[in-house]
């Protein structure tokens, strides 16, 4: 849809425009006339918001500008809160049913309400000063103070009036917050204006008092915690200082470096020391090994066995009286007897026998009895050594925690020290906010007050006629022209020629224009053709006809059917201009009226009804029977041959040899024939009547949309070929014409 189709669109209902435009100017003029005077009263607080806090739960306090906005949120929806709000219209309730100058007086109308009637004045004020002292709100569910909450709403006090006509907004970047307050009375905006504040503040410090107690709870039963906490980190630090003993842990890792250095060497030479003996005492088994396989006697054997029993016993008393620092008279006399026992027997072994035998015995049992000596000489020295082994691991490992976490445990003193500091500085700033809380008689963290006194004001508020009249009009002028848009786009039908091509995509031999024929028939219209006395609509009209005559002309086509695809199009009414028009070229038409559902032709010009019973039946003086069955009509130079009406078609009523199987005989005598079909998405009379004529053109009307059954119909008159002519766009209105 181009926009010069809307302009014409629009162009055609300007007088809905215009009469839409004078409601909204006239409404809107009326309404700034009527309207009650309104005055305005502005009041303004400091905040005290970008002040720090005096009691804080933070240790370390940063205010940055998200913090002030929240804050300066949060004070705003405390004024526009119930509670605030209800105070307020309580005070005012309370102001207008006692002074003697209220601010508002209901009118004799609103005193005859059943709320004012039962309302009790005196038990009204009781109850509202007890809610402003108390700070409650009323409850609705009470039956007395539902009473009063309805009285408040009759005067206009209710939360939603109030918070209509109020506005709270900060001014940027600054502490301050503006209250304004806009009434029909400036005494009453000035008090809203001013009270608002006072309320606002008594409800703040009720609430900011019971959190300044908390805090101050919550800071006692920290500082409590934390001189606890204090306590314990002390101990720990004085039982850790003990534990590692010298003041300077780092002299003692020194020190005990040294020690490590001296038992890791000795370690190291116990170790290889040990390794030795265990070689030794694996040779010494092998050699006792050996020697217990060669033969002796056996009191050779059984004083060797002795032998080697007093030489061990010698052996642990030797030790023991190494362990009493070799000098103890017991332990030697028993050594000393032994010894003698010892050599008895070696004697004894060696009498017996004598010669080689007797000194071979006595050499192996001597030898024997060595290795059996440094055997267990050497257990007692592996012991020994594996001993010392142990001590000097011990001390290295002591010397090692010395040496290499000396600067720990200095690292683990001072994280004791660190603590115990940082826990006393966090007391202090405790106590610190605790002494600060004592002397708080506002507010902790909110020190509001009002800088600037709202003055009942003298001018009321301007009252914009002139710029409300202009968008009141603007308003209703582009609505009704978007209604206007939104009806075009939702209309379906075929406006134009544009649209009509381009939903039907068929030739328009030609479009004709809308005309009042009620107002002036068509005969009228011709007879004034060519003189002045025709009006423009009339002069387009004839004009599109004359159009399609030439477009007739030019396809060379004498018999021509003219049909439609709905009914009620405007078939007869085309049919009938054109007769005048080619009246007016000397043209002699013929007219037939083969519309039997719809004889509309027929009785327009009288015509006998004579199509359905013509027949030549092989008669050569065809043109004097056909003479007989025309009528004249009041168009010059045309005749017609009527039907009559029935639900029947062409093929149905006509007998054979029939006057439209002889069209050709009857087209010698007239220049053009012209007949009338029914509609083709109803009937198949259009159908049947093509086959007898030259050509086809359709007629639709703009009124008419295009839907699938005219899709099919289209189709058919498209397969027709070069039968078919084109079709006529009839109905259209004039401001379409050029589109």
């Amino acid at each position: 849809m181009d926009f010069l189709y809307l302009i014409k669109a629009l162009g055609r209902r300007k007088w809905i425009i215009i009469f839409s435009l004078a409601i909204g100017v006239g409404g809107s003029l009326a309404f700034s006339l009527l309207r009650k005077k309104a005055y305005t009263s502005s009041a303004q607080y400091s905040t005290g918001l970008t002040q720090t806090q005096k009691v804080s739960l933070q240790l370390t306090e940063i205010l940055d500008i998200n913090q002030i906005d929240f804050r300066f949120n949060n004070v705003i929806e405390t004024f526009k809160s119930p509670t605030v709000l209800g105070m307020l219209a309580y005070d005012l309730l309370l102001h207008d049913l006692m002074s003697p100058h209220p601010f508002r007086t209901l009118t004799e109308k609103q005193k005859k309400e059943k709320v004012y009637q039962e309302a009790n004045l005196e038990k009204a004020k009781d109850i509202l000063n007890q809610k402003l002292i108390a700070l409650q709100v009323l409850s609705t569910y009470e039956p007395e103070e539902k009473k009063v909450w309805d009285l408040m709403n009759l005067y206009g006090y209710d939360e939603t009036s109030l918070f209509k006509e109020l506005t709270i907004e900060r001014i940027q970047r600054s502490d301050y917050l503006n209250v304004s307050f806009t009434s029909e009375n400036p005494e009453l905006s000035a008090y809203t204006a001013n009270m608002i504040g006072q309320k606002f503040q008594e409800f703040y410090n009720s609430l900011t008092n019971i959190r300044t107690k908390a805090s101050i709870d919550k800071l006692d039963s920290l500082a409590k915690s934390k001189r606890k906490e204090i306590d314990t980190l002390r101990r720990r630090l004085e039982v850790y200082r003990a534990k590692i003993g010298t003041p300077n842990p780092g002299d003692a890792a020194t020190a005990a470096m040294t020690g490590y250095q001296a038992e890791e060497s000795q370690l190291t030479i116990q170790q290889a020391l040990l390794n030795t003996l265990k070689s030794q005492l694996s040779t010494t088994i092998d050699q006792l090994a050996t020697l217990n396989n060669a033969p002796v006697e056996t009191a050779a054997a059984n004083n060797n066995d002795e032998y080697l029993l007093l030489r061990r016993n010698n052996a642990d008393l030797e030790s023991q009286l190494a362990q009493k620092g070799g000098e103890d008279p017991v332990i030697q006399a028993k050594i000393d007897a032994n010894n003698k026992k010892m050599q008895n027997l070696m004697r004894t072994s060696g009498g017996g026998t004598g010669g080689t035998a007797g000194l071979s015995t006595k050499s192996l049992a001597e030898r024997k009895s060595d290795l059996q000596q440094k055997k267990l000489d050497l257990v007692a020295e592996i012991e020994s050594t594996n001993q010392n082994i142990i001590l000097y691991s011990k001390n290295v490992e002591e010397f090692k925690k010395t040496a290499f976490s000396g600067g720990g445990k200095e690292v683990m003193a001072n994280a004791y020290e660190n603590e115990l500091t940082t826990a006393e500085a966090d007391l202090a700033k405790y106590n610190n906010s605790l002494l600060n809380s004592q002397n708080l008689d506002v507010a902790p963290d909110f020190n509001f007050r009002q800088t600037l006194l709202g003055q009942p004001p003298i001018q009321p508020e301007p009252s914009h006629t002139i710029l409300i009249v202009a968008i009141s009009g603007l308003s209703m002028f582009f609505l009704s022209c978007l209604f206007i848009i939104i009806l075009e786009f939702l209309d379906t039908s075929l406006r134009t020629s544009s649209i009509f091509q381009k939903e039907t995509e068929i030739k328009v031999l030609t479009v004709v224009s809308k005309i009042d024929l009620q107002r002036k028939p068509l005969k009228e219209c011709f007879e004034l053709a060519g003189t002045n006395g025709l009006d423009k609509s009339t002069s387009t009209f004839i004009e599109h006809l004359r159009k399609l005559r030439y477009e007739l002309e030019s396809s060379g086509k004498k018999t021509i059917l003219i049909t439609s695809t709905r009914s009620q199009e405007g078939k007869s009414t085309i049919i009938e201009a054109l007769a005048y028009t080619f009246s007016m070229s000397k043209k002699k038409v013929l007219l037939i009226d083969a519309n039997f559902s719809n004889n509309t032709l027929t009785k327009k010009f009288s015509a006998k009804p004579t199509l359905e019973y013509f027949s030549l039946n092989g008669q050569d003086n065809a043109i004097d029977k056909i003479w007989g069955i025309t009528t004249l009509t009041n168009i010059i130079n045309t005749d017609i041959i009527g039907c009559n009406e029935g639900s029947y078609t062409p093929m149905e009523i006509l007998p054979k040899n029939n006057l439209l199987m002889n069209l050709n005989k009857v087209a010698q005598h007239y220049d053009y024939i012209l007949l009338e079909g029914a509609a083709l998405n109803n009937h198949a009379d259009s159908k049947e009547l093509a086959k007898y004529v030259d050509g086809i053109v359709t007629v639709f009307s703009a009124k008419s949309s295009f839907g699938e059954t005219d899709k099919e119909s289209m189709r058919f008159l498209k397969d027709m070929g070069d039968k078919f002519i084109g079709t006529v766009l009839n109905n259209v209105d004039e401001d379409y014409l050029d589109l």
